[in-house]
């Protein structure tokens, strides 16, 4: 019976990694074919209050800038899909939804003009957003670990929502996590 549990717990937690693999396979292959082909796939980011930026609410996330922006972004966003999607994989998807839509949807209608938004950064911030909240807007014991060990592991990062960098969205990064909160409650 132990075996059969233990085996089990294994085999969703290699789901979830074969999930997370696949998003961060994604966005890799989303940048080579980049590269390759000659098309600059990053026109298809977010532009604030345009309508040729809409695309950009749902593209956004799959586009990178260069090699750094990318590898930065992966193993971040790598490790944080893999905890949402052990917690409650069908509330994780729809909480990843919500940031990207809601999110986006955020920084099309608010953003600064004249600018071009791109990058998972948006979802990593909804992301620690929606973690950190998790055990607040449920009461149990696993949603409050994951709280308290993201806001450990990531609270620092929301520093940087109070310090504007040239060429960073800003914006990206804030109503991210603002998205990810209001994913948590309205996931509860």
């Amino acid at each position: 019976m132990r075996s059969l549990f233990l085996r089990g717990v294994l085999m969703k937690i290699s789901q979830n990694l074969r999930i997370a693999f696949a998003a961060i396979g994604i966005l890799w292959l989303v940048y080579f074919l980049n590269l390759v082909l000659s098309i600059d796939f990053r026109m298809y980011g977010l532009k604030p209050r345009r309508i040729d930026g809409l695309w950009g609410i749902l593209a956004a996330p799959f586009l990178h800038g260069d090699i750094q922006h990318l590898t930065a972004n992966t193993g971040v966003l790598f490790i944080l899909l893999a905890v949402s999607l052990s917690y409650n994989r069908a509330q994780a998807l729809k909480a990843i939804l919500t940031i990207m839509v809601l999110g986006g949807g955020m920084v099309w209608l608010l953003g600064a003009g004249g600018t071009l938004h791109i990058g998972a950064s948006g979802v990593i911030f909804g992301l620690i957003g929606y973690l950190m909240c998790l055990g607040l807007f449920r009461h149990n014991w696993k949603a409050v670990m994951i709280s308290v060990v993201i806001s450990i592991l990531y609270g620092g990062a929301l520093l940087t929502l109070l310090v504007y960098v040239p060429g960073i969205s800003w914006a990206g990064h804030f109503f991210g996590f603002i998205s990810g909160v209001l994913a948590a409650w309205w996931i509860r």
